[in-house]
């Protein structure tokens, strides 16, 4: 019973998308998705408790709780984790610095005290190699962004989309960085409009929310979902940057319908079949001891 319900722990068996949750503002409806309460279990889900004190990127970097080295070639990097919890690291996140501003490539969880750990990266600075800096976090990339490291998986791809986005937004940047978006007063200041209006406090209690899913125009944008309430929680900044920065990229007013909507997320929730069909063509899954960790979707078209 234990090893069925960990196989199947991301269907409706144990979630539900709380429609009637959603959160909307301008060009971007976020809406919750929760879980029941036998995916919270500790003995039926041992992830819960596992990955309960896991540190954020974010938060191990602020905290100098990792140390962060470039390595002979552009696509690693070395990871020294100096704590004694886990630190799980997100696709799709970005640390400006070093020789060059880089964004990680997979999902990685650093074990406690792990030293010169290789972190598959793509560089996110086309124009700048030396001048080394300390690394500092930036955060999350957009949907597009990380759609194209998680599904082509080339460095070309992704600069030529930091290429698009950076002329589409109106950003400026003499060595083509994707974080010259955090410099221009005008895009972090629609990026803070976001932020104010998508605090976790206002989808209600958070205790058992796990992910998310977002639409804009007529379109799922993608979804987000967590083995756990915690490691949602600390991750929710970080991928809510993600689905913002889409909206003011590529948003468009909303028109797409729930029942839409509910489609997507049948094709994801179903059940496993459907599922992983789902995930094959239009996302990436994080598993870590056989359990499901993360699941990232995209849009569907």
């Amino acid at each position: 019973m234990v090893c069925s319900l960990l196989r199947a722990q991301f269907t409706y068996q144990n979630l539900f998308v709380d429609y009637n949750g959603a959160r909307q503002h301008q060009n971007l409806r976020i809406i919750p998705i929760r879980a029941k309460s036998g995916f919270l279990d500790r003995e039926m889900n041992p992830s819960v408790e596992l990955y309960r004190n896991a540190h954020t990127l974010q938060e191990a970097m602020e905290r100098d709780l990792v140390d962060i080295r470039d390595n002979e070639g552009v696509n690693t990097l070395l990871f020294s984790n100096n704590s004694e919890n886990p630190v799980f690291l997100m696709s799709g996140e970005i640390v400006a610095g070093g020789r060059q501003d880089r964004v990680i490539a997979r999902d990685i969880i650093l074990p406690p005290n792990a030293r010169d750990v290789r972190v598959p990266v793509y560089c996110v600075e086309e124009g700048r190699w030396g001048n080394r800096k300390k690394f500092k976090y930036y955060h999350e990339a957009s949907m597009h962004l990380r759609k194209k490291i998680d599904r082509e998986r080339s460095q070309g791809a992704v600069w030529k989309e930091i290429e698009d986005e950076n002329r589409a937004d109106g950003v400026r940047s003499a060595t083509k960085a994707y974080t010259a978006h955090g410099e221009d007063r005008r895009y972090v200041q629609q990026e803070n409009d976001y932020l104010q209006q998508f605090t976790l406090s206002a989808f209600g209690d958070p205790s058992n929310i796990v992910g998310i899913v977002a639409v804009t125009g007529d379109m799922v944008i993608g979804s987000d979902i967590f083995v756990s309430p915690d490691i949602f929680q600390r991750e929710f900044n970080t991928i809510l940057y993600s689905y913002i920065d889409e909206a003011i990229s590529f948003g468009l007013p909303i028109t797409i319908g729930e029942q839409q909507i509910r489609t997507y997320m049948d094709n994801l929730l179903s059940n496993e079949v459907t599922q992983r069909r789902f995930i094959e063509r239009y996302g990436k899954v994080f598993e870590e001891g056989g359990r499901i960790i993360h699941i990232t979707t995209y849009e569907n078209r």
